[in-house]
């Protein structure tokens, strides 16, 4: 920084953790209440790659990079905090370039909880929502007038003797009956009614994991962390069934075909107390990780992956996690993923009613 840092010792009341760092992301600053949020001492905090603590930094200094300007600004994402031992903290980042010098981006860290994480989670949950209105809205629209194209290219095809203009109205039906597949598909969540019963969750895990140590029979590994107290849950056994076994398919399948005998799933349940489940909090929560080595989601997809039609799969549709977090929501949890490369974990939580 050009005129030094001393200035900057007034940014040590602040509750608001506040650092600066440089544009390979060293830390070149940090104020006292990062220590807090840390859990280390500013000596050590000093010098260090941001990239450590927060994954989504990088993506964020190579956007200011590839447009540097005063008006930069990330406003109050919520992301994750690394830190050692311990799980991740939600935190909200601020993000902007120091007035003083370009070369420096300000971060102002909030941690999320209390009535900042249900807002977030209320505002997420309403994107989410409109966005698969907006999706089965469109899926009813194309259906009607997709199942006349069918229709007209049977009936030209009675009308045809040549064998190359056959081939295209073939073209034209096998289409039609692709695109028939995604509408059937995406409207899949809202055709089956949801049935609450009292379910062992651990009966749905292990179904799960004997069809999936079918499916692939050669090196997978899948490790199970059960607590075996955890208490019945209400919930839909055909739902349930179908996010947990998307969810574990998924984690494989991320892995190179030639790697696939080093893959190893963890599945792991737990009672946790005091807890935020979307938009309420919960006395306790039934919390059930799904974690993976595998190479990790793409960091550009994390945000989005719950999105209908959003992948990072060759050939993929995007609605298998559309159609898991659907499913979750209507058993009132929630579902959140963590991933880089070697761990990628899907935790989901439901309301326990003790």
């Amino acid at each position: 920084m050009k005129d030094g840092f001393s200035q900057l010792k007034t940014l040590d009341i602040l509750s608001t953790g506040v650092l600066i760092i440089g544009l390979n992301g060293t830390v070149v600053f940090a104020n006292a209440s990062c220590e807090s949020i840390f859990g280390q001492s500013v000596k050590n905090l000093m010098g260090a790659d941001i990239g450590l603590y927060l994954k989504k930094s990088k993506f964020w200094i190579e956007s200011y990079i590839r447009n540097k300007s005063s008006l930069f600004e990330v406003n109050e994402e919520l992301t994750d905090l690394i830190l050692f031992p311990e799980s991740p903290l939600k935190v909200y980042i601020s993000i902007h370039p120091s007035p003083d010098d370009e070369d420096h981006l300000v971060l102002e860290i909030h941690p999320a909880h209390g009535p900042l994480l249900l807002n977030h989670n209320k505002r997420m949950a309403e994107i989410s929502e409109n966005n698969r209105r907006l999706l089965r809205n469109l899926a009813h629209e194309i259906k009607n007038p997709l199942g006349g194209i069918r229709g007209a290219a049977q009936l030209l095809e009675l009308e045809l003797e040549d064998p190359e203009q056959l081939e295209y109205t073939g073209v034209v039906i096998s289409e039609a009956d692709r695109l028939q597949s995604l509408v059937d598909r995406i409207l899949l969540p809202y055709r089956i009614p949801y049935k609450p019963e009292k379910i062992n969750i651990h009966e749905i895990l292990e179904k799960v994991r004997l069809l999936i140590e079918a499916e692939f029979p050669m090196g997978l590994k899948i490790v199970r962390d059960y607590d075996i107290s955890v208490p019945e849950i209400e919930g839909d056994r055909g739902q349930l069934t179908q996010v947990f076994l998307n969810l574990m398919r998924n984690a494989v399948e991320a892995f190179p075909s030639f790697s696939k005998s080093d893959a190893t799933v963890r599945i792991s349940t737990r009672v946790i107390h005091d807890v935020v489940v979307g938009q309420q909090r919960q006395r306790a929560a039934l919390n059930v990780h799904i974690i993976d080595n595998g190479p990790g989601i793409p960091e550009e997809l994390v945000s989005t992956i719950f999105f209908p039609l959003v992948t990072g799969k060759a050939g993929g549709s995007g609605l298998g996690l559309s159609l898991v977090h659907s499913f979750v929501e209507q058993h009132g949890g929630t579902i959140e993923v963590n991933s880089r490369k070697g761990k990628t974990d899907f935790s989901l939580m439901f309301p326990l009613k003790l």
